[in-house]
């Protein structure tokens, strides 16, 4: 079993709420089910490896910056929708107000760094939330779907601002990942489970 970790931020329900039902219609629509194995959240550090017997250190960093951050986030608007032809995914991004994001995603990125035996990947954090991934689509149906995002997103009166909630922590878990998470091959049987959550 190949087991990774992540840090992820999670919005407030009212925004979450609608914006899981967009998902489930954008996947079930293309049926693709690889966004719809996680929760609805902002990965701000994904897939990375940790040493099982540090987990109490993974917890006090997180929660340090969690409270340091606390309160200080402004609310944030979700922008536009892309997709992503190399690995045929969609995404909503977010464009607005986003200085909060990107520092607290350097200050879990140091935390988790500091902890000998820590491996975090090398990837750019990019403020969004995954709609469908790994889809495997032909470039044009990929269009469609994207497309297709669009109007249920807009439909579905998605608020224009919505505020950080949760910061938390993931165990995952995939037999078919192996040694490389970056692929989508965890899609077939990825499990995960939050190990801890921060109020900001």
């Amino acid at each position: 079993m190949s087991i990774r970790y992540g840090v992820e931020l999670v919005f407030e329900p009212k925004f979450t709420a609608r914006l899981y039902r967009a998902r489930q219609l954008v996947c079930g629509q293309y049926g693709c089910w690889a966004a719809e194995m996680h929760m609805l959240r902002m990965p701000l550090v994904s897939y990375f490896e940790w040493p099982e017997a540090s987990l109490a250190a993974l917890d006090a960093g997180l929660a340090r910056v969690a409270a340091n951050r606390r309160g200080t986030l402004v609310s944030v608007a979700p922008g536009n929708i892309t997709a992503d032809v190399e690995t045929g995914s969609i995404a909503l991004n977010f464009t607005h107000n986003i200085g909060g994001l990107l520092a607290l995603q350097e200050e879990v990125a140091a935390a988790a760094a500091r902890t000998p035996g820590a491996r975090l990947p090398g990837e750019t954090f990019r403020p969004r939330i995954s709609l469908l991934e790994f889809g495997g689509l032909p470039p044009a149906i990929l269009d469609d779907a994207t497309e297709y995002a669009r109007v249920v997103v807009g439909d579905l009166a998605l608020p224009v601002v919505t505020q950080p909630w949760r910061l938390v922590a993931l165990r995952y878990s995939s037999e078919a990942a192996g040694d490389d998470w970056s692929n989508g091959r965890w899609a077939v049987d990825v499990t995960w489970r939050q190990l801890f959550s921060y109020a900001l």
